[in-house]
């Protein structure tokens, strides 16, 4: 197994680390609107993502979520020097409603972090869950859950 990369800093950065590492999120025209220690933001367009009803196709929401909660989980991982391999391993969403436009999600890192980094140290493979919401103009249109699993 090849060591995974470092994800770049800055917002600008980061996304074409995503178009490069993972080529469904150039076909989606994701782009990174903020990423810190404790939160990322990701948009995609609508005209890329739509479906036949003119809003946005339920694969592309979905795909949206999981890839904010993984970018987020492999940046804080690199901050903490683990070169671990991440995946997701269980994604359950609510679809609310239909967004028509632009849409983003939003990933924060889990309380219990810490914890997850240590059982990743000393097991040297561990699980996270992470909350993501997805939003339209302002009006929540998916919440999901998300477990990832890290092994180095």
């Amino acid at each position: 197994m090849s060591e995974p990369l470092a994800p770049p800093p800055g917002a600008d950065a980061l996304t074409r680390f995503l178009h490069e590492q993972i080529p469904l999120t150039a076909a989606m025209a994701l782009r990174v609107l903020q990423a810190d220690a404790q939160a990322l933001r990701v948009a995609a367009p609508l005209a890329p993502n739509r479906n036949p009803h003119g809003t946005v196709f339920g694969g592309s929401l979905a795909t949206l979520a999981i890839v904010a909660g993984w970018t987020l989980l492999y940046r804080a991982l690199a901050a903490e020097q683990l070169a671990a391999s991440l995946v997701i391993q269980h994604y359950d969403c609510d679809y609310l409603l239909p967004a028509d436009r632009e849409f983003v999600a939003e990933a924060r890192r889990p309380d219990d972090w810490p914890h997850f980094v240590e059982t990743l140290r000393t097991r040297r493979r561990a699980r996270c869950d992470v909350a993501v919401q997805l939003s339209c103009d302002d009006r929540v249109v998916l919440t999901a859950q998300a477990r990832y699993a890290a092994r180095l």
